[in-house]
């Protein structure tokens, strides 16, 4: 199908054929688009359909912002469009309107996610003249329409800051949701390994738990010590790494292997601290520790901490310190007892391509992008009906993301992965 018919197809603002409290009420709408649309949006309860020929197009709304979603017949996603702030258009598309259109004004702008591509469509104003243009990240022209059609709102997504400062961004919706096993309710960090399956912690038991994404199953369980609060997991060789809530890491060398050799090394951090982020930075040979809690010494800061592969010591200073004024307070999430609080890491991670690092925060329904020097550049809004406690996370070599989040005391562990990532 040309682009041209789908990016018009999605924007063009029609009547629905229903709008309902159970999406299941929908007349018309195949049952593997509404199968495809739950497995994505389990917790969606209120949805518009519109059927445009052989298509159907979902309305929803994801934390209060309106969403659209293109299915074929057979559940397949084919598009997905959003309605973005003007700031958050490509340096280069901004470029090519200041250059050729600079006396009109821009009305609205929407991202639209189409064939593995992105695109950027401009609605332009001058007096009675709206006209339409669509560009690619690169700001090349692809279609031109003097179309003046109204585009239905739908809400910012994760696209690239034009400055330094966290402007919160909405993270958007995920490909593939993996629903875990009762072991894993409590899952509280994962690691993607070579072969494609799961290396995961949970908060409960001291074991490595494989899980095959494709069997969507546990494989194999790998134990580790006894009972305790384990929260993050980093994979470095052949080895893995665990670190309880106080700090302490457990090696266990070989892990795959018939016998793993456990190696335990003991932390000496404040009882306020509370670790929950793990990576490995393959190019200092060192994990990265992210604390939820705070230091007192370090006043309106938090660190990041270090642990040398090749010595085996922690280090005794931060490597990195996050000043909290650049952090903006989250909208919602859970009372904060201190201002400590703004910031709560539950999990950390590197991208596999451009070296950044990436923050989780679960108490305040949150995704960072940190530079080596402890600047925020990105904040991602998270979608707590998708993802109730997001306490892991990692990458695969192409930067696909995928976030794990705990089920709580009645509810289950689910994987949910973002094969775009946040690039």
């Amino acid at each position: 199908m040309k682009h041209t018919y789908l990016w018009a197809m999605v924007l063009l603002a029609g009547t629905t054929l229903s709008s309902c409290d159970q999406i299941w009420s929908a007349r018309n709408v195949p049952d593997a688009v509404k199968v495809k649309f739950v497995e994505s949006y389990p917790t969606i309860k209120q949805v518009d359909w519109e059927q445009l020929d052989s298509l159907y197009e979902a309305e929803f709304k994801i934390s209060g912002r309106e969403r659209k979603a293109l299915f074929r017949e057979d559940g397949t996603l084919i598009s997905y469009t959003e309605e973005i702030e003007e700031q958050y258009l490509p340096k280069t598309v901004v470029a090519q309107l200041q250059k050729e259109f600079n006396r009109y004004k821009i009305e609205e702008v929407h991202r639209v996610q189409e064939d593995n591509a992105t695109s950027f469509v401009v609605e332009l104003e001058k007096g009675t003249q709206d006209i339409w243009l669509r560009y690619n990240e690169a700001g090349k022209l692809l279609e031109k329409s003097a179309n003046s059609a109204k585009v239905l709102k739908q809400s910012a997504s994760l696209l690239p800051l034009t400055n330094t400062e966290a402007t919160a961004e909405d993270l958007g919706m995920a490909d593939t949701r993996w629903e875990l096993p009762a072991e894993l309710r409590e899952v509280s960090g994962i690691s993607l390994l070579p072969d494609g399956s799961m290396a995961c912690v949970q908060d409960e038991e001291g074991k490595i738990f494989l899980y095959d994404l494709e069997q969507k199953a546990i494989t194999r369980e790998i134990p580790f010590a006894g009972p305790g609060d384990y929260e993050g997991i980093a994979i470095a060789g052949e080895d893995a790494y665990i670190v309880r809530s106080d700090g302490t890491l457990f090696e266990v060398a070989g892990f795959m292997g018939r016998k793993p050799e456990i190696q335990v090394y003991e932390a000496s951090f404040p009882a306020t601290i509370n670790i929950e982020g793990l990576a490995y930075d393959e190019e200092q040979n060192q994990l990265l520790l992210a604390p939820k809690g705070h230091d007192p010494k370090l006043k309106m800061q938090k660190a990041i901490y270090a642990f040398s592969l090749d010595s085996k010591k922690f280090q005794a200073e931060p490597v990195i310190n996050i000043s909290l004024e650049q952090v903006e307070p989250p909208k919602k999430g859970k009372k904060q007892k201190s201002d400590y609080d703004v910031l709560q890491p539950s999990s950390l991670e590197k991208h596999p391509t451009n070296n950044s690092l990436y923050l989780l925060d679960a108490v305040n329904n949150r995704l960072y992008a940190m530079t080596k020097d402890g600047k925020l550049s990105r904040t991602l809004e998270l979608d707590e009906s998708q993802l109730r406690q997001a306490e892991g996370l990692t990458f695969d070599q192409e930067g696909g993301m995928y976030i794990a989040s705990e089920g709580g005391k009645k509810g289950i562990g689910v994987i949910l992965k973002y094969t775009k990532g946040i690039n």
